[in-house]
């Protein structure tokens, strides 16, 4: 991975808004509500504006797009950036609260949940809910805890670089976990999504994946890291190298088949993501629906040579 992209979570840079044709994405989202990534930048380009009202109202058709298609990761990274916008919206942080709850991570619902009650101390649901999650997953929160520790130590550090600081507490985390322990490598993923630390993620994934149960959810989480990097160029490349390690079986490689042609698709290359699902449902992947909805939605959309 490039330690360029970790280094600017780590230091907390931003990435400079990129400039769109308002009327072509506009166009593009009319004719395809599904299309996530033009609607993101809709978000953006509103947000660049100081127009926080639509920003967040195009944020929030993509996060919901998200969910619908079962990316709830996807729509939590969103979420959050909704939550920042506007942080004394209690509704907004529900919805979070809620997408944290439906993906397990009882540590950050709780968080989120004390937030709402914090600016509507009368709210049940998160009265409520709280009670529930009392001492509910406190090691998953205790691992996000003293990561978010270590990241205050990284910012305050004088005396080395932050890269090196970080790098430091990962080895001492890796330290107590061997590659045999899936569990607690999946749970340190999610922590680093959680801390927005994608690239770090990636590598926990990468371990994951090697065992069938956890299998399934790791490709997933990678490419969600990777969406979320906003580079799906090396996300195709990542998914690639995968088809070459020997020990997959057929569905496994027409899974990463599968997010390779969802990388071509959210990196706008339409005619290629239509290839990969065409093959796909031709040698018999058993998700045939998806398949059937995403080729249909891209010929719909109008983006394809020769599709009207």
């Amino acid at each position: 991975m490039a330690k360029k992209g970790l280094l600017r979570k780590i230091l907390g840079f931003k990435k400079t808004s990129k400039k769109i044709n308002l009327n072509e994405t506009l166009e593009r989202v009319e004719k395809n509500p599904k299309d996530i990534k033009s609607i993101i930048k809709l978000g953006d380009y509103y947000l660049g504006k100081k127009k926080k009202a639509k920003a967040v109202e195009y944020y929030t058709m993509a996060a919901n797009c998200c969910v619908e298609d079962g990316f709830v990761n996807k729509g939590i990274a969103i979420s959050k950036k909704i939550c920042a916008i506007e942080p004394k919206n209690a509704e907004n942080i529900l919805q979070l609260a809620n997408l944290y709850m439906r993906q397990n991570l009882f540590g950050e619902a709780i968080l989120q949940f004390q937030r709402v009650l914090e600016i509507e101390p009368g709210n049940s649901q998160a009265q409520e809910t709280l009670e529930k999650l009392s001492g509910t997953s406190r090691e998953q929160k205790n691992i996000i805890d003293a990561l978010k520790a270590d990241r205050e130590v990284q910012i305050t550090s004088r005396t080395t670089t932050q890269e090196d600081v970080f790098r430091e507490a990962k080895e001492q985390i890796r330290k107590q976990i061997t590659n045999e322990d899936s569990l607690e490598h999946y749970d340190l993923g999610i922590a680093y999504m959680e801390m927005e630390l994608y690239e770090s993620a990636i590598e926990e994934f990468g371990i994951t994946l090697n065992k069938p149960d956890f299998f399934e959810d790791s490709i997933r989480l990678i490419y969600e890291s990777f969406f979320a990097l906003d580079n799906m160029q090396e996300a195709i490349t990542y998914f690639e190298s995968l088809l070459e390690l020997s020990n997959l079986s057929p569905v496994q490689k027409g899974t990463i088949r599968f997010y390779i042609g969802m990388a071509y698709e959210d990196s706008l290359d339409s005619q290629k993501a239509m290839e990969i699902y065409e093959e796909l449902l031709n040698t018999g992947y058993p998700k045939t629906d998806i398949l059937t909805q995403r080729l249909e939605r891209l010929k719909k959309s109008g983006e394809l040579d020769g599709v009207s």
